[in-house]
């Protein structure tokens, strides 16, 4: 049940070369940027950035898929099903816990045990269960509030029986900042290079500055006095790859950057994954 690779990833050389033309029109060759952090690299740095946080949820999504053909032999409730759940949990440290649902929309099982307690809760009027109840296809959720209490992502599997007969799901709920962060960290240290990874509503996912995640840009007063900012996130709503130069402030200062951002994600739901430098 694993879907297919993003087709972007095909098309990347694509994008580094208008990532590139658009970051010449906007930084003259004559304003000469240090070697981490020019536009050419920017654009390299998104290319790897998509590939990677596409590869990052598309193995957490094979995971979850096996577990929920693992737990359509199993049943949902028992010892063996409880098992599967806690396996699927420690496969990546950006999974909170794991559960699964029947086919009412009602939690059954999570796992670890200090999950129990969402036990039982009816989780129907989230629109990815309504979503995966209704059509039995896999769904990755927008950023919400879940039954655990806390802001996440929800990655959910159909669960059939042996007889095909549709019997639940199962979920990973997910910490975006961790799932991006494990790539994203390691790829921009040791450069002035920035990473931003946004939903199409302008809700902000990750940050290099941890202090913005979970802002929604089109919203936040903290955005407000930055009309070219609010232009940019209202393009990243609906433009899956672009460039721009906007300012914000940086170590108290008005600075000047210019961002380059493409598409990632699963299921149908997308990322606005960005690249930033500041102008010199």
């Amino acid at each position: 049940m694993k879907s297919l690779p993003y087709p972007w990833i095909i098309a990347a050389v694509a994008v580094l070369v208008a990532a590139v033309a658009g970051f010449a029109a906007l930084n003259p060759p004559a304003a000469a940027a240090p070697p981490d952090g020019s536009g050419a690299d920017a654009s390299a740095a998104l290319i790897r950035l998509q590939s990677d946080i596409t590869v990052a949820l598309e193995t957490l999504d094979g995971s979850l898929a096996y577990a929920a053909s693992d737990l359509g032999k199993t049943g949902l409730t028992d010892d063996a099903a409880r098992a599967i759940l806690l396996n699927l949990s420690e496969t990546d440290p950006a999974i909170v816990d794991c559960v699964v649902a029947d086919a009412d929309g009602r939690i059954v099982a999570a796992e670890p045990a200090a999950y129990h307690e969402a036990e039982g809760a009816d989780i129907r009027g989230q629109a990815h269960v309504r979503h995966i109840l209704a059509s039995k296809r896999p769904i990755m959720s927008e950023m919400i509030t879940v039954a655990e209490g806390f802001p996440a992502v929800v990655i959910a599997a159909p669960i059939f029986t042996n007889e095909s007969r549709f019997a639940g799901f199962a979920a990973a709920v997910v910490r975006p900042e961790v799932l991006i962060g494990s790539v994203a960290g390691p790829l921009t240290n040791g450069t002035s290079l920035q990473v931003m990874v946004i939903q199409t509503d302008g809700r902000l996912l990750y940050d290099t500055d941890q202090t913005q995640v979970g802002r929604m840009t089109l919203e936040d007063p903290l955005y407000a006095d930055y009309p070219d900012l609010l232009a940019t996130a209202r393009r990243t709503a609906v433009e899956r790859y672009g460039t721009a130069a906007y300012e914000f402030l940086a170590g108290g200062e008005r600075v000047q950057k210019e961002i380059v951002w493409t598409t990632a994600g699963l299921h149908g739901t997308e990322w606005r994954v960005a690249v930033i430098r500041a102008v010199e």
